[in-house]
C-alpha cells in the first residue's frame, strides 16, 4: 500500500509542476515555419524569452493639413460677410482700384507677421476676387486696358491663394507648438500641486505628532513599558485635549469617560478600534450667542487666546470690490487712487468732439416717406400716370427691338427729347418707324414730351443704341451699361449736344445736402446756384422758363426727372420709369409732382423703396463715407442737361 501510494505521488507531481509554471504560449502558424515570436529562439528552436517584450506603440498618424488651426480659422470666419454684389453701372476699374488695396494690406499684414489679419483681409481679397468680379457685366469686356486690369487681377489671386495655404502650414505648426507647450505647462502644474499636497500632509503630520508628544499621548505607544494604559484610559486623555463647555477653560474640566473593568491586555486590544461617532454639540450659552452675532469668529477665539486652524473667510466687501476692481492686483495703493482719479477726468474726445446725433432707422424712414407720398396723392400734389409700354416688352415677340436692362439709353434719349426737341427731328436715320415722324411734333407740349414719345423711345429707338453699344464694349445681350459710355456714345452722334450739359451730382441719397444739388440744377438750369433761394422762390411759385433734365442713376437703375415750366412761375416735375410697376398696372410710370417739395418726398420714397433688408441692416450698421462710396447701397449719381 505504500509502495501504490508513492507511484500514484509521483504521478501526479507534473500536473502540479505545470501548474506552478508560466510556459510560454505556442507559436501560431504550422510547425516547422518561423513566424514573428520565434525570433528570440535558443538552441534547437526553444524561446529563450519566456516573457517577450511588448510591442512598441505605433505612432500617432500625422495630422491632415489645416485639422490643428481649424478651429483658429473658423473663429476668424465667423463674423465673415459674403461677396458683395457689384453694381453693373459702376466701372469696372474702380473695382479692380479697391481689390488692389485690399491686396497692399494683405501684403502689408503678412510682412508684420499677423497672420490672423493677414488670413481675413486674403480671404476677403480671394473671395472678391473669384465671386463678384466675375459677376460684373464688363468682366470680359474685349477693351485692352480692361482685359490687362482683369489678367493682372487673376494672377494676383492665385499669388494670395498660395499665400493662404502657406498661412494655413504655418498656423498648424503654431497650434501644434501651442498644444505641447500648453501639455507641458499642465504637468508642471500638476507636479506643483502633488509637491504641495505632499508637503502639507507632511507638516499636518508633525504638527498633530507635535499635538501629542506635548500632550503626553506619546507614550501610549510604547508597548514595552509594564503600566501601558488600556483603550479607555486613551479615550480619556483625547476627550481631555477638547472643551465642552465654553464656559471653562480645558484644564478645568475635562469629559471623563467610563473605564472598563480590569482585565489582563489581550493582543486584540492594541489594535485601535474605529473611533465613536462625534459628539453633539452642547447647548449654547451666552458667550456662545455673542460668539455667533459676532461679526468674525476668528477674531473671537483670537480674543480668548486661542489660535484657529483655518484661515479667516474674507469679508463681503472684499468679494464684492474684487468684482469691480479692474487694475491689476500688483498695482500700488498710489496707483490704483491714480487710475482712479484718471477715470474721473472727461476724456479728450468727450471735451472737443460732440456726440453725434442718433440715426433715425431706415425702415421707419420707410413707413414715414410711404405716409407723406399716400398723402400727397390724396391731395392731387402728385399724380401718377400709366405708359403704354415697358423696358423689354418685346424681348420674345420681336429680339430686334428688345430694350431689357436698356434704361440707361432710355433715360438720357428721354431727357434730349424734352430738352432739344428739334434737333431730334432732323436725326431721320435714328427714326426706326416712320409713325415716331408725326409723333415727334407732339414732343413739345405744354407739359413736356408726350406719352407717346416715351413709349417711341423705349420700343423703337433705345434697342438699336443698345445693341451697338454693347457690341463696341463686347458686353453680353441684357447687360447693363455705365452712363459714361452711353454719354459718349450719344455726344459723338450728336444725339445729346454737350454744350446742353449742367453738371453731375452725386453722393447718398438719403442726404438732403447731397441731394440739394441735383434739386438745384433742376430748378435753376445751372450748377453752383444756391439751394435755399432756389427752394424759396418756389415756395411761392416762381420758377424760371426754362426745361431741365436729369437722368438718375440709382441701385443699377436709371430713371429720368423732367422740369416743365408751365408760365408764370409754375413748374411741375415729372419723373419717368420705364420699369414695370404694380402702381400702374404692370407698365411703365410717369408721376407727376406739382411742386418742389412734392418732388422731395417723391424721390425720398423712391429711393427708400428700393433698399432690401441686408440694404437696410448695412445703412442702419454704417455711416456714409465717401471713401468706400462705391460699395454703398446709398450712392447715387445724376446728370443735368437744360435747353
Amino acid at each position: 500500500q505504500q509502495q501504490g501510494s508513492n507511484i500514484k505521488q509521483q504521478r501526479q507531481l507534473p500536473a502540479k509542476l505545470t501548474a506552478s509554471m508560466n510556459l510560454p504560449t505556442a507559436p501560431s502558424g504550422p510547425p516547422g515555419k518561423p513566424t514573428a515570436n520565434n525570433s528570440n529562439n535558443g538552441i534547437n528552436g526553444h524561446n529563450t524569452n519566456i516573457n517577450p517584450p511588448p510591442p512598441p506603440p505605433a505612432p500617432a498618424p500625422p495630422a491632415a493639413f489645416g485639422d490643428p488651426s481649424k478651429p483658429r480659422r473658423e473663429a476668424l470666419k465667423k463674423h465673415e460677410r459674403p461677396p458683395i454684389t457689384l453694381s453693373n453701372l459702376c466701372p469696372i476699374d474702380k473695382y479692380y482700384a479697391a481689390a488692389d488695396k485690399v491686396r497692399e494690406q494683405f501684403k502689408a499684414h503678412l510682412a508684420n507677421g499677423e497672420l490672423d489679419d493677414a488670413y481675413i483681409i486674403g480671404r476677403r481679397f480671394a473671395l472678391f476676387s473669384t465671386v463678384s468680379l466675375p459677376k460684373h457685366d464688363y468682366y470680359k469686356s474685349p477693351k485692352v486696358e480692361l482685359v490687362r486690369l482683369r489678367l493682372t487681377n487673376q494672377k494676383d489671386a492665385q499669388w494670395v491663394t498660395r499665400g493662404l495655404e502657406r498661412i494655413v502650414e504655418v498656423m498648424d505648426k503654431q497650434e501644434i507648438e501651442k498644444r505641447i507647450v500648453e501639455a507641458e505647462r499642465l504637468k508642471k502644474q500638476k507636479e506643483a500641486e502633488e509637491r504641495k499636497r505632499l508637503e502639507w500632509e507632511k507638516s499636518m503630520r508633525q504638527r498633530l505628532m507635535g499635538a501629542v508628544e506635548s500632550s503626553g499621548l506619546g507614550k501610549l505607544d510604547n508597548s514595552d513599558d509594564d503600566g501601558a494604559l488600556d483603550m479607555a484610559s486613551k479615550l480619556e486623555k483625547l476627550n481631555a485635549l477638547f472643551p465642552q463647555d465654553g464656559d471653562h477653560p480645558v484644564e478645568d474640566e475635562v469629559a471623563v469617560v467610563p473605564s472598563a473593568p480590569p482585565s489582563e491586555p489581550s493582543m486584540d486590544e492594541h489594535i485601535l478600534s474605529p473611533l465613536p461617532p462625534p459628539m453633539a454639540p452642547p447647548l449654547i450659552g451666552e458667550q456662545d450667542l455673542a460668539l455667533l452675532n459676532s461679526t468674525s469668529a476668528t477674531q473671537h477665539l483670537k480674543s480668548h487666546g486661542a489660535t484657529p486652524w483655518f484661515p479667516e473667510p474674507p469679508s463681503y466687501n472684499d468679494l464684492f470690490l474684487d468684482t469691480l476692481r479692474t487694475s491689476t492686483p500688483s498695482a500700488s495703493p498710489e496707483e490704483l487712487a491714480e487710475l482712479a482719479g484718471l477715470e474721473r477726468l472727461p476724456s479728450p474726445t468727450a471735451l472737443h468732439k460732440p456726440k453725434p446725433a442718433p440715426r433715425t432707422p431706415i425702415r421707419v424712414m420707410q413707413r414715414n416717406y410711404t405716409r407723406q407720398l399716400q398723402s400727397l396723392q390724396n391731395s392731387k400734389q402728385i399724380e401718377i400716370m400709366r405708359l403704354g409700354t415697358f423696358q423689354g416688352r418685346l424681348s420674345a415677340s420681336n429680339p430686334r427691338f428688345d430694350s431689357t436692362n436698356g434704361c440707361a439709353v432710355i433715360s438720357p434719349l428721354v431727357v434730349a427729347t424734352h430738352i432739344y426737341p428739334q434737333h431730334m427731328r432732323s436725326k431721320k436715320q435714328l427714326l426706326n418707324h416712320q409713325r415716331f415722324i408725326n409723333n415727334a411734333t407732339t414732343t413739345s407740349s405744354q407739359y413736356g414730351v408726350s406719352n407717346s414719345a416715351i413709349n417711341d423711345i423705349i420700343d423703337k429707338r433705345a434697342p438699336p443704341i443698345l445693341q451697338t453699344v454693347r457690341s463696341k464694349l463686347g458686353l453680353n445681350t441684357h447687360a447693363l451699361i455705365i452712363p459714361s459710355d452711353v454719354h459718349d456714345y450719344l455726344v459723338d452722334e450728336h444725339i445729346l449736344p454737350q454744350d446742353k450739359f449742367v453738371g453731375v451730382c452725386g453722393g447718398d441719397i438719403l442726404d438732403k445736402n447731397h441731394m440739394n444739388e441735383l434739386v438745384t440744377m433742376l430748378v435753376n438750369g445751372k450748377e453752383g446756384s444756391n439751394t435755399a433761394a432756389s427752394k424759396a422762390k418756389s415756395s411761392i411759385q416762381t420758377c424760371k422758363k426754362q426745361k431741365v433734365g436729369a437722368a438718375l442713376f440709382f441701385r443699377e437703375h436709371v430713371i429720368s426727372i423732367l422740369k416743365i415750366p408751365l408760365g408764370n412761375g409754375v413748374c411741375y416735375y415729372d419723373l419717368i420709369d420705364s420699369l414695370p410697376s404694380s402702381q400702374t398696372g404692370g407698365v411703365a410710370s410717369r408721376t407727376r409732382c406739382k411742386d418742389l417739395a412734392s418732388l422731395e418726398v417723391l424721390l425720398c420714397w423712391y429711393a427708400s423703396s428700393k433698399f432690401s433688408e441686408s440694404h437696410c441692416d448695412f445703412i442702419d450698421e454704417n455711416v456714409w463715407d465717401d471713401g468706400m462710396c462705391d460699395f454703398d447701397p446709398r450712392v447715387f449719381q445724376g446728370f443735368v442737361w437744360a435747353e
